[in-house]
Order: C-alpha cells, then structure tokens, then sequence
C-alpha cells in the first residue's frame, strides 16, 4: 500500500456556505503511533494539524497549479486554448506527531490561488468560491481516504486574499460544525510535488522610523517578502491594521509601486481583550516598511520565500557590482512562491513567462532551483494549447499579457537551460513535441519571414522596459528570439537523435534570418532598425550582422555610457561585449550611475531590483538581474565549455575589467565548490583557483592557457 495510490481513491471534500477561512477535522485510531504517512492536497492552501500540532512549517501549499477548469473564467485578454489542470499533493510523515487511541486531523485552508478575486485587471482568476481538501492517510498499515465523514468549521480567520491580506478576529471562539459536501473533479491530474515548499528563512528585527497618534512606522532595511509578526496589548473589540509598502513619503507609506489604494497590502487583527503574538498565515507581502495602526508593536518581520540556498559567491573592489550580485538574489528569493517565479510579490505575483525564461539562467546557476524550475517547466507546458502550440504568457496561465517571442519562447528557453546548468535530458524527451508545436505557432503567425503576430486581441510585445518609450519594432525582436530557440531546438533535436528534424529547424532559420534582412538591415551602415534601444546587439545575439554591426553597437554605448536597452536587449549587451573581450564597458555599463543602469538604482536606495530603469512601478522585479550570472561567469570566469552540460567540462577564463583591483567568489557545481580569488596591480595580476577534488580543467586569460589540478592553484602573470 502506498499514499502515494490511496490518494487517487480518495475524494474531495469541500465546505460549503458563507464563511472565512474553514477548518477540516477528520478523527481516526491508531495502534502503533511509530509508523504513519499522509498525501494530501487542498483547493486552496492548507496547513496540516495533527493532535493540536503543526505538521511541519510549510507555508502557500499546494503548489501553485491549474487545478481545473475555470468556467466563469472571463480575460481581458480572451484566449480560448485547451490547458492541462493539475493537483500537487504533499507526502509528509506522521509518526512524530501520532499518538495511541484516538487522534485528531486538522486541516486549516485559505483562499491561495483558488479563491482569488481580489485582482481582475487580467480578468476573473478565480477556480470557485468553496475550499476544500483531498487526502489519503496510512496508520496501523490500513488506508484512510478523504470520504465525506469529515467535518468542518469556521475560523476566527474570517477573511484572506493574496492580493490584500488577512482579517483575523480573535474574538471568535464558539464554532458549529457543519458536515462536508462530496464533489468530482474528473479530470485533474494529481501530481507529487517535486518542487520546494516555503518557509520562514529568517526573522529580521525593524527599526521604528515614525510613531506619533497616526500609527507606528517600520523599516525592515531591505525589501523583502513575509510578513510582520505583532504583539497585541488591546482592548476587547479593538482594531489593529498592519499596512505594507515599498516605499515611504516624508516618514509616510508610499503605496503607489505595490498597487496604490486600490489594492493595499493590509492585515486586521481584531482583539479578545488577552495579551498576545499574531501573524498571518496564508499570505505574503512584498515590501520594506510597515505601519502599525492601533495598539499592538512589531515583534519581528518573517521573511518568507522558497526554501532555495545560496550556491554562489561574489565580492569586488566595486561597491556598484557587489550590490547587484546581493540585490538580485534578494530580488529573485522575493519572486519564489508556491512552485513559480514571479515577476513581483506584490502586485501582480504572477508567473510571467517572460520574466521568468530571462531569469532562469542566473537563477539555476546562483540558487539551488532543480526541483523548482523542473516544476516550473510543467507549468508552462500545461499553460501551452497541445494542438496550437501557443504559450501563454503566465504559467500557470492567470492572464496577462506579453510575446510570442520573448514569452512564449519559454517553452523552448527554461528546458534548453535547465538541460545546461543540470546535465538531465528526460525533460527535452518528454517535451520535444510541445517545443515542436511552438515553433509551429510562430511559424503560423509569420509572413515573410517575420513573427508578426500573438493571439487576436492580445499583447504582441517585443522588448519591454526599455529606457524610454519602448519603438525598438515588435517583429523584429520576436523574429530575432525565434532564430535564437532554433538554434537551441536544433541542439536538443541532436542530442534526442531527432536528425530528421534539422532540416525543417534550418529552413524556418533561413527564411527568419532573411526576412530580418529585408526588413530591418541598412546594409550601407551595417546596422539593424538604426541601433534603436540595443537592436544591434539582438542582432549579433542571434547570429546575423557583421563586424561593423558590432563597432556600431561598441560606439553607440561606449558614447551612451548607460543601457537604453530592455529586457530582452540588456542581457544579450552583456554577453556580446564579454564574449568580444570588451569587458571595460561592460563593466562601465553595469555600474554606471547615470539613470539607465544599477549604480542609479543603489544611488536611490534600492534593496530589490526596479521594474523600470527609472524606477516609476515595482521595485521588486528580476528580470534585469540575469546580468549578474556574468560575475561569475565572466569576471570570476567559472564557466562551462560550449559542449558541456551539467558542469561536466569546466573552463577558467575570467574577463578582468581594468577599473575593478580584485574579484573574488565561488561557484557551487555537481562535484564539488569552484573558488577564485583574483587581484591585479598596473604590471600583473595574481589568481587563486580551487577545484574540487577529481576535477581538473583549462585556465584561459588572453594568450595564456594552462591546465588547472585539482586542489589549490595560485600564479601570477604580466600583463
């Protein structure tokens, strides 16, 4: 017998009828208390009890899933795809919990991403309006199974929504129970989550900036994602409102980057006359300061996030670089939440497609994500139309709008990266065909080559965020980005034994390429849509243009001395100018404190990555931050050679800007951490390399090459 099994016999039970935040008590006798395991999902999110305990301390399961069709699902942008809907369950062990006799199961559930219908700019988001759970339990070596039996009761949670907060009246205390009701959902597949759940990393005490009659403000120091946790000293009846937000005016929230008025981030406490702590449950908030309006203070702030660590390290003379390699990583932990990346914790905290396919190299290289981006990749495909091939632009698909290209071209970005950075093919074996079908999708909305079209009605973006008014043309880009996911298909394509399809990959390369050409090329200057907002540099991305296509681009920014670039153009600058050994712009372009780069950003007090370089919407976005993979991969120069996956083949070659005096970090890989320690003075430079035991591999830097041993390396070289 196997939870595992059981939980496909058992049935949904679900609370029916006005309520907050319900509660399912489920009582069942064991024999021998050593032995016990549970599967268990819920339509909404659920915290376990067992016996008046917490069963562990996950916070936001399930994962974040379609969990089944939505049928008063109404877009503002309409689409009309057939999706994939799924269930996660979660297996955890009983046995430190269980006691002989009569025990007591407990299944607390909030809104989540079930009963979403706080935020509608993308449309009605919301699965149903009643909450409810599915498990199957092992004790006593016999299966119990969610049956109906169950029955439930209100909470003094009367209220939760993602988008807002938590209401919890702690003067409820007398609860009827009612009985629960039997419902079918055919045809929801129900998965094992795989991926990581969220937990409380850290707890960071605030600092008090304003307190006067108005309320009691608090600064965090950092923008982060949790919760503040609060001590209530109040009177029976007495309200206490805890408001969040990124930014302060004169000592005074500032809620315009998180959603304004409209859609505060807001819990309400309301008192029983009793001294006691209180934080919430079911949500999260994305800011750095918080008020406290009524009679209760800030015990501490939980930072909450997916429970990922750290698997790299950087520091340089350069405070501009250090702060971007930190400030990202806080950024990206910010946006990982119940299974997906997001674009911000706060506003949208939606799982773009976009956002999260530019994010996912620095993500899988930095932080320790296998298991979250394997379940990240299945959302998309489930978000994918099996027979159009079209990709929507959030996965799992919650609205919203995007690109074909940029968005869409997740379906063949986050599985060719992950196939990169981990070694594993199962995954392109098991989505070969849904990639096949995207390029088809684009192939369909092209003419002359050109990527011209999305979906009808719908957002046809190309790059986005860039500097100043984004005129850089939506075809361009999007034909540009298919040319680069058929570069990587066709690899994929040779290493399943698809030879077959290398022909077809290399026709729609072809006619793309030449479309580009005719469309956008200045063959007199050499230059694609007049360089406009880094269109050379997309250009030579994706292999098309020459050398005067780079000097152009090299002189355009060596003048500019800061990105006018998106999101898209920004990463592809970089790489370009790396890779061509011009690493003293590069270096220029990233820590330049002109508006258009990072060093504005830090100069203006930022502790998570803006949404716009000019910092007018979020100020917890990362999609900017996948440059910072080039600090380790270019300036520490741990990197892997082009026919390596997994790390199985490393190469040494770091790019030393002149400016910066020393670079130092690591770089954790599947046998072991990679170290290097760098420093130059006006006539040489001294490295300090440590590889792992086992592993030996090529030094590179200018002319000079040498094989590393594993262990310590240390030499000095002229320059």
């Amino acid at each position: 017998m196997s939870v595992h099994e059981e939980i496909g016999k058992a049935r949904w039970v679900v609370c029916r009828g006005e309520y907050g935040d319900p509660i399912i008590e489920r009582r069942f006798e064991c024999q021998d208390p050593s032995n016990g395991k549970i599967a268990i999902t819920s339509l909404g999110f659920f915290v376990l009890y067992l016996n008046g305990k917490r069963i562990e301390n996950d916070y936001f399961l399930p994962a974040n899933s379609l969990f089944h069709d939505r049928p008063e699902m109404k877009l503002t942008f309409p689409i009309a795809d057939r999706l994939t809907v799924r269930c996660y369950y979660t297996v955890y062990d009983l046995a430190p919990y269980l006691q002989r006799g009569e025990n007591r199961l407990e299944i607390a559930l909030g809104s989540g991403w079930y009963r979403q219908t706080m935020r509608i700019p993308e449309g009605n988001m919301s699965f149903g309006e009643d909450l409810g759970a599915r498990y199957a339990l092992e004790v006593d070596g016999t299966a119990i199974h969610s049956d109906g039996s169950e029955r439930f009761r209100n909470s003094p949670r009367v209220y939760d929504q993602l988008y807002r907060g938590e209401v919890y009246d702690a003067r409820i205390k007398e609860f009827a129970y009612r009985s629960v009701s039997v419902i079918d959902l055919p045809d929801t597949i129900l998965t094992e989550n795989d991926s990581v759940p969220d937990r409380v990393e850290r707890r960071v005490i605030p600092t008090v900036i304003r307190s006067d009659r108005m309320g009691t403000v608090y600064d965090v120091g950092e923008n982060i994602s949790g919760f503040a946790r609060i001590r209530v000293c109040a009177p029976r009846g007495h309200e206490i409102r805890i408001r969040y937000a990124e930014n302060v005016n004169d000592r005074r929230l500032d809620f315009a980057s998180a959603g304004r008025d409209r859609q505060m981030q807001e819990d309400v406490f309301v008192s029983d006359g009793t001294e006691q702590i209180w934080e919430p449950l079911f949500v999260w908030h994305g800011f750095r300061y918080f008020e406290i309006l009524g009679k209760a203070e800030a015990v501490d702030v939980a930072v909450v996030h997916s429970d990922v660590k750290k698997t790299a390290a950087f520091t340089s003379s350069s405070s501009e670089l250090n702060w971007l390699f930190e400030t990202y990583l806080r950024t990206q932990l910010n946006n990982m939440h119940a299974g997906v990346p997001s674009d911000c914790p706060h506003r949208e905290r939606l799982g773009y497609t976009g956002d999260g396919q530019l994010c996912a190299p620095a993500g899988m290289m930095l932080l320790d994500t296998k298991d979250f981006y394997r379940k990240w990749m299945r959302d998309i495909f489930d978000s994918q139309d099996p027979e159009t091939g079209h990709v929507n632009y959030t996965a799992p698909f919650a609205g919203g709008g995007g690109g074909p290209g940029g968005w869409g071209g997740a379906a063949i970005y986050v599985p060719y990266y992950f196939y990169r950075a981990f070694g594993e093919t199962a995954h392109l074996a098991e989505y070969y065909e849904r990639m096949k079908r995207w390029i088809g999708y684009m192939v369909a909305h092209s003419e002359n080559g050109l990527v011209i079209s999305g979906e009808k009605d719908g957002w046809c973006l190309g790059d986005w965020c860039t500097l100043e008014k984004t005129v850089i043309p939506e075809p361009f880009v999007n034909t540009c980005l298919l040319i680069q996911t058929l570069t990587y298909i066709s690899k994929i394509s040779k290493r399943l034994g698809h030879e077959e399809d290398l022909s077809e990959w290399e026709k729609i390369s072809k006619n793309a390429i030449d479309g580009v050409y005719a469309a956008y090329y200045d063959r007199e200057k050499g230059s694609f849509c007049e360089g406009i907002q880094g269109a050379d540099a997309i250009a030579l991305a994706v292999g098309i243009g020459d050398d005067r296509t780079y000097g152009n681009l090299y002189k355009k920014y060596k003048d500019l001395g800061h990105f006018d670039t998106g999101i898209f153009g920004t990463p592809m600058l970089m790489d370009l100018l790396f890779a061509n050994g011009d690493e003293d712009l590069a270096y220029d372009l990233l820590t330049s404190h002109d508006m258009g780069s990072f060093g504005y950003m830090m100069d203006h007090g930022a502790t998570t990555l803006w949404e716009q370089w000019d910092g007018i919407y979020s100020h917890d976005h990362p999609m900017f931050g996948v440059c910072t993979q080039y600090l380790i991969s270019s300036i520490l120069g741990i990197t892997q050679t082009e026919d390596s996956v997994g790390y199985e083949k490393l190469l040494i070659s770091p790019k030393i800007p002149k400016k910066l005096s020393f670079a130092k970090g690591s770089l954790q890989i599947p046998c072991g951490t990679v170290g290097m320690n760098w420093q130059q003075t006006e006539s040489e430079i001294s490295f300090e390399i440590e590889l792992p035991e086992g592993l030996a591999c090529d030094f590179v830097w200018g002319k000079e090459k040498r094989t590393l041993k594993n262990g310590v390396n240390r030499f000095t070289l002229a320059k």
